[in-house]
Parts: structure tokens; sequence; C-alpha cells
């Protein structure tokens, strides 16, 4: 990196640009679960409820622990490339 700054902790070893397209993937997954982590403590520490999918279902959980089901999250269709769909207005 220009800055000197190294990359993710991750790869301290190594700069950003230096890293492998897995090295990348494998670090920006990391970045991303650590920022879940601490804006749900974060959340939790301000007495706000925490918004997440636990086995299809979207669930709110309160800080009393109450929980509530507001949804479930519709199945995952593959889309094979060059297929045509059409949708149709309801």
């Amino acid at each position: 990196m220009k800055n000197g700054k190294k990359g993710v902790s991750l790869y301290p070893e190594k700069e950003l640009e230096d890293l492998s397209p897995d090295e990348v993937v494998n670090a920006l997954k990391a970045i991303g679960k650590e920022a879940g982590r601490r804006a749900i403590a974060e959340a939790k520490a301000l007495g706000l409820p925490v918004t997440f999918v636990e086995n299809e279902l979207i669930v709110k959980e309160f800080p009393d622990g109450r929980r509530e089901i507001i949804g479930k999250v519709l199945p995952f269709v593959k889309v094979e490339k060059g297929s045509v769909y059409e949708v149709k207005a309801r």
C-alpha cells in the first residue's frame, strides 16, 4: 500500500495488493464477521433489539431475551446462465 499501512490482520506480513484472490476473500469474510459481532454487541449494550436469520426465519431478539418471528427467508433459487425467465404482473 502506498500509505505504508499493512493489510488485514489475517495477513499482517503482506501488503493488501499482494494478497491472492482467495486471501482477499478470506480477509473480507473475517472483516464482515468481526463487524457483525461488534454491531450485535453494541446494540445489546445499548438495549436495542437485534434482528437475524435463524433456520430460514427472520427473528428479532429483544434485550429481555424475548424473540419475535418477523418473517421467513425465501429459498435460494439457482439461475442458470442463458436461462430466460418470464415475470408476470400480479
